[in-house]
């Protein structure tokens, strides 16, 4: 019994380890876009406590809050009221400006304000955790 168990073993092994590899390319674009778009949510209802609190820990570690706040703030009341936002994009990388190698999620939106014709809105997802990704970056252009 026992020396069928140590031919288990291995085999139990790699399949944890294979499982533990599941990277964000694995994830469907639905789940991903629920992410970016549960997050968006957020800010077009200019919720930018609960935006903050979604940002993953490093970002914040990086960044101000209360300038940030402030930031998306003004950049919101600017731009006026969300027309239409239609995804654009997709890409998946290894790495990101200012984070650890890992699995990050990079989805643009093609956005129309009331103000602001012709904006992207970018969402970097950390994907680390590929079932619970966290917002790495957001940026407005």
């Amino acid at each position: 019994m026992h020396k069928r168990c140590w031919k288990i073993i291995p085999g139990v092994i790699l399949i944890v380890m294979l499982a533990g590899s599941v990277g964000a390319e694995t994830l469907s674009r639905d789940h991903l876009d629920s992410q970016a778009d549960s997050y968006l949510e957020l800010l077009d209802q200019n919720r930018f406590d609960d935006a903050w609190l979604a940002m993953s820990k490093l970002f914040q570690a990086l960044n101000n809050r209360a300038k940030w706040q402030n930031r998306q703030q003004v950049l919101r009341t600017a731009y006026g009221s969300l027309v239409s936002r239609q995804f654009f994009r997709i890409n998946y990388r290894q790495s990101y400006s200012y984070s650890p190698d890992g699995s990050y999620v990079i989805i643009q939106y093609k956005s129309v304000f009331q103000n602001k014709d012709d904006t992207f809105e970018t969402i970097v997802l950390d994907c680390h955790n590929p079932l619970n990704c966290s917002v790495r970056d957001y940026v407005l252009r």
